[in-house]
C-alpha cells in the first residue's frame, strides 16, 4: 500500500496556487494522468491559462468562481469542474478568510487536442467569420514623407490584410489618416520657416502620393483638420469623460525650459528612457516601448536649447489609467497579439500603470474645452487653469477611430454614427501599428474606450511590426539614411516593391533593407522561377492544346499528390493572412514554394507526352498545371493586385479577382477556356537595368 497524505513541506508555488504533486510518483508508479493538491489562498485567483491537456477541478473545501472562456459559475465542496484543451479558465476563491482546497486532475486525449472546436469566434456568419471588417494602420505624422521602413510596416500590411479579406466576401474597409495635430508637426514646420498648418498640408500632401504609389486601396484616408466627424467626436469623448469624473484635474511637477521660457513634452524634450536606459525624445520609447511624463526621463535636456529643464508645478488634465487594469487584463486576454506584444502588456500591467497628462501647455492641436467654448458647459475645468492648454494627441486619437467608422459610412451610404463597427455582434475592427506604439494601442486606447462606454466592442486583434532597418542602421530622416516609397515606385514596378516588401517585412524581429538583397530576392524568384514557369506552361497549352485550356482527364497517384499540395498551400496561407499569424513574408514564400513545386511537377508530367495510351493523364496534368496558376493569381492578389489580375484575365477570366474569388479547395478552369501569355502578366525591370536604390535627401 502506498499513502500520501496533504504536506504543507511539499507545497511549491505555480499558477499562483501552492501545489503538492501526487502522481505520477517516481519509483513507485506513472499513470496515464497527472494529480496535485492545490490550495487557493483568500481572494486569490489562479493565472488565467490554457494548456493542451484535458482537466478536472475537484472541490474539496471552499468555495470559489470558477471560469472557462466566457462562462462563469459559483463552485463549492462536492463541486466537480471538467475543461477541454486549450479552454481558457481560471478559479477564484471568493472568501475573504477560507482557503480554497481542490484536487486537479489532467490527462492528454490527442483526439480531444486536435478536434477541439475554435472559441471566440465572432456572430456574424456560421464560420465566424465576421460580415464587416474596419482595418486601421497607425496614422502618420506628416512632419515627413513616407520611407520604406514606414510602408514596409502597418501601411501595406493593412492593405494586404483588407485585400484578403474582400477576397474572402467580407464587407472590409481600411481606413487611415494623418496626425496632424502632433506636435512633431509644429516643429518641423518651425525648421522649414512655415506654420504647423502649412507644414501638415505639405507632408499631407506628399504622404497621400506616397500611399497610392505603393497601391494602399483605403476607403477612408482622414484629414483631422477638415474631417465634419472628428473634432465633434473628441469633445463628445471628453464630454463623457469629463461629465462622469473620468479625468480630473491635477497639479503635478513637469519639465520647464527657462531658457526657452516653455513648458516641455514630446518634441521639445529628449533624454534616457527610464525603464530601459536607452536615448529617447519626448514621452516614448522606442526600444522598449515604455511611456514616461518627461519628469522622469534620465538626463533630460531641452531638444532647442540643450539646457537641463527645471521642475515647475503645472495644472494638467489626468487620465488615472491604474483604475482599468483589471478589466484591461481581462480584454488583453480576447484579443489577438503576437508574443512581442502580449509580453509588453503584461509586463506593463504588472509594473503599474501611470496616470496620463490628457492636456498640455500648447499652441498646437485641438484646445482643451472650456467655460463658454465648443460645448458651453459652465461645469468645465476652471478656465485660467487651462485656458493656453490643448488635448493631448493621444487623447483625440480614441475619437479618431470613431470618426473612421463614420467616413465609412459616408462613403457606403451606410447608418450614420459609428455604432455598426463599434457596436455590431457582426463586425470587427483589427489594428496594425508598429512596436513603438503598443502602450497606447494595447492600454491606453482601450482603457480610454471602456471609460466611455463599457458596451462599445474593443479590436479584436492587433498586427504589430518591429524595425524595419536600412543597411543595418535605422531609417532616419535628420541624417539622409532613407529611401522615400515614392523613389522606389518610381524606380521599380509597383507589384515588385510591394512583393519585396513583403517578402523582407519586419514582422517578429527587425529586417533589414539592401540593394543587393533587393536585387537578388526579385532576380531569383520573380525572374528566373516566376517567369520562366509561367512563360513554359503558356507554351505548352499553346503548342498541345491551341492555347486553350484542357479539361481533365484520368488521374494518376502522383497528380493526386500534386493537387492536395495546392490545397495544403492554400491553407497555409490563409493562416499568415489571418492576425494571429500574420506573415507577408510567409505569403510570399508560400507562392514561391507553389511555383517550384509546380515547375517539378511538369518536369515529371512531361515524360506522358507521345505515350498515347496516357493522352488522358497528360490532359490532367495540365489542366493541374493551370490550377496551380490560378491559384498563384488568388493568393498573391493581396500583395501584388496588378499582376493577380493581369493573371487572372490572361487565364481567360473575365470577372473581377478583387471580390469573392478565395477558394479554399480551387475550382477548375473550364476546358476551352482561352489561355493568353502567362509571363506577360508579370510586370519586371529589364534583365539589364541594375536594381539599386540609394540613400536620398527629401526635396523641400
Amino acid at each position: 500500500m502506498y499513502v500520501q497524505k496533504l504536506d504543507s513541506e511539499k507545497l511549491f508555488k505555480a499558477y499562483n496556487v501552492d501545489l503538492q504533486m501526487l502522481y505520477p510518483v517516481e519509483g513507485v508508479v506513472e499513470p496515464p494522468f497527472g494529480a496535485a493538491w492545490a490550495i487557493l489562498a483568500p481572494g486569490e485567483a489562479t493565472k488565467h491559462h490554457q494548456h493542451q491537456e484535458l482537466e478536472t477541478f475537484f472541490v474539496v473545501r471552499g468555495q470559489g468562481l470558477m471560469t472557462v472562456n466566457e462562462e462563469s459559475t459559483p463552485v463549492e465542496q462536492g463541486s466537480v469542474v471538467f475543461h477541454r484543451p486549450f479552454h481558457q479558465h481560471v478559479l477564484q476563491n471568493t472568501s475573504d478568510t477560507e482557503d480554497l482546497l481542490f484536487l486537479t486532475v489532467w490527462w492528454e486525449d490527442r483526439k480531444q487536442w486536435l478536434d477541439g472546436e475554435p472559441d471566440g469566434q465572432t456572430e456574424g456568419t456560421e464560420d465566424g467569420t465576421p460580415k464587416r471588417v474596419m482595418v486601421t494602420a497607425a496614422p502618420p505624422t506628416p512632419n515627413g514623407d513616407l520611407h520604406l521602413g514606414h510602408l514596409s510596416g502597418p501601411y501595406l500590411s493593412a492593405d494586404y490584410y483588407t485585400r484578403y479579406l474582400r477576397q474572402r466576401g467580407i464587407d472590409a474597409h481600411y481606413a487611415c489618416g494623418t496626425d496632424d495635430h502632433c506636435m512633431y508637426v509644429e516643429r518641423m514646420g518651425q525648421q522649414m520657416g512655415m506654420s504647423g498648418e502649412e507644414a501638415a498640408d505639405h507632408f499631407v500632401a506628399s504622404i497621400r502620393k506616397t500611399l497610392d504609389a505603393a497601391g494602399t486601396n483605403m476607403t477612408v484616408f482622414m484629414d483631422p483638420r477638415t474631417s465634419p466627424h472628428f473634432r465633434p467626436l473628441v469633445m463628445s469623448l471628453f464630454d463623457r469623460l469629463w461629465s462622469t469624473g473620468k479625468i480630473e484635474l491635477r497639479e503635478a511637477p513637469a519639465p520647464f525650459c527657462e531658457g526657452c521660457d516653455r513648458y516641455l513634452f514630446e518634441a521639445d524634450i529628449a533624454g534616457e528612457c527610464p525603464h530601459c536606459g536607452a536615448g529617447v525624445t519626448g514621452n516614448t520609447c522606442e526600444d522598449c516601448g515604455g511611456v514616461n511624463d518627461c519628469i522622469n526621463l534620465v538626463a533630460p535636456r531641452c531638444s532647442a536649447c540643450k539646457q537641463t529643464p527645471v521642475e515647475r508645478p503645472t495644472t494638467r488634465l489626468v487620465f488615472p489609467l491604474g483604475e482599468w487594469t483589471e478589466r484591461l487584463r481581462a480584454y488583453h486576454r480576447s484579443v489577438t497579439m503576437n508574443p512581442h506584444l502580449r509580453a509588453f502588456c503584461e509586463r506593463t500591467l504588472a509594473q503599474g500603470l501611470p496616470d496620463v497628462a490628457i492636456s498640455h501647455p500648447s499652441g498646437w492641436g485641438i484646445p482643451v474645452p472650456m467655460a463658454g467654448g465648443d460645448a458651453g458647459d459652465s461645469t468645465r475645468p476652471d478656465a485660467p487653469a487651462l485656458a493656453n492648454q490643448t488635448l493631448y494627441v493621444w487623447f483625440e486619437m480614441a475619437a479618431r477611430y470613431f470618426a473612421y467608422a463614420s467616413h465609412i459610412n459616408d462613403a457606403t451610404g451606410a447608418a450614420q454614427g459609428f455604432d455598426n463597427f463599434w457596436r455590431a455582434n457582426d463586425a470587427e475592427i483589427v489594428q496594425f501599428f508598429g512596436y513603438d506604439n503598443s502602450f497606447y494601442y494595447s492600454i491606453l486606447l482601450p482603457a480610454l474606450y471602456m471609460a466611455y462606454d463599457a458596451e462599445l466592442r474593443l479590436p479584436t486583434s492587433f498586427v504589430i511590426n518591429e524595425f524595419y532597418r536600412l543597411d543595418g542602421e535605422k531609417f532616419s530622416t535628420s541624417r539622409d539614411h532613407r529611401i522615400l516609397g515614392q523613389d522606389m515606385a518610381a524606380a521599380v514596378p509597383r507589384d515588385v516593391m510591394r512583393y519585396y516588401l513583403a517578402h523582407s517585412c519586419p514582422e517578429q524581429e527587425e529586417t533589414n533593407f539592401t540593394s543587393d538583397d533587393f536585387a537578388g530576392t526579385v532576380d531569383r524568384e520573380l525572374r528566373q522561377r516566376w517567369r520562366p514557369w509561367l512563360a513554359d506552361l503558356s507554351g505548352r497549352v499553346a503548342s498541345e492544346y491551341d492555347g486553350q485550356a484542357p479539361s481533365t482527364g484520368d488521374w494518376t497517384a502522383d497528380q493526386r499528390h500534386f493537387f492536395d499540395r495546392i490545397r495544403e498551400l492554400i491553407a497555409e496561407a490563409e493562416e499568415a493572412y489571418s492576425p494571429a499569424t500574420f506573415s507577408p513574408q510567409r505569403i510570399s514564400r508560400l507562392c514561391s514554394e507553389l511555383v517550384r513545386t509546380a515547375k517539378r511537377f511538369a518536369a515529371g508530367e512531361t515524360h506522358w507526352i507521345g505515350v498515347p495510351d496516357r493522352e488522358q493523364e497528360r490532359r490532367t496534368s495540365v489542366a493541374l498545371e493551370l490550377v496551380a496558376a490560378k491559384t498563384l493569381a488568388v493568393v498573391i492578389a493581396p500583395v501584388m493586385p496588378t499582376f493577380a489580375s493581369n493573371l487572372w484575365q490572361t487565364l481567360g477570366f473575365t470577372a473581377s479577382l478583387a471580390d469573392d474569388s478565395w477558394e479554399s479547395t480551387p475550382s477548375w478552369l473550364p476546358g476551352g477556356q482561352p489561355i493568353g501569355d502567362l509571363a506577360a502578366a508579370l510586370d519586371l525591370p529589364d534583365a539589364d537595368q541594375p536594381l539599386v536604390l540609394r540613400p536620398t535627401r527629401e526635396a523641400g
